[in-house]
């Protein structure tokens, strides 16, 4: 029999893991959710460029007539990657953006800030998706 012995069953193991990450691997990532605004960033990059002030300001208009609760979500970096240089970048543009909505009139209490690091999706990797909170 294989597992006679822990080094035969270990070897299974491990050869069962490969087989599993490589197939998830494989599995394709989801499409990402509708964002009410999508900010793309440059790569390694949190300062906002001239059109995403805009943007913001101009989106930050329209949200200050509602009541809802934002929700900002950043990323930073390839898919799936938590580490803590990614989770750090996407925080420091989920702020800058946070930063632009306040100084356009969105009250604070409103905004909700996730750094999430790698995306979970098929979206860009460089980007702020704002959406409602809860939605």
């Amino acid at each position: 029999m294989f597992f006679r012995n822990k080094a035969g069953f270990a070897a299974l193991a491990i050869l069962l893991t490969a087989v599993f990450a490589a197939r998830a691997a494989e599995t394709p990532l989801p499409p990402p959710e509708t964002a009410l605004l999508r900010i793309e960033f440059t790569p390694n990059e949190s300062a906002l460029s001239s059109s995403a002030h805009d943007e913001i300001a101009a989106f930050a208009a329209d949200v200050q007539r509602q009541s809802s609760r934002l929700l900002i979500k950043a990323y930073a970096g390839p898919p799936r990657d938590a580490s803590s240089t990614a989770r750090k970048l996407s925080l420091r543009r989920a702020l800058s953006v946070r930063n632009k909505l306040i100084e356009s009139g969105v009250v604070s209490g409103r905004i909700h800030v996730r750094a999430l690091g790698g995306t979970s999706d098929s979206g860009p990797q460089d980007r702020v998706d704002i959406v409602l909170a809860g939605g």
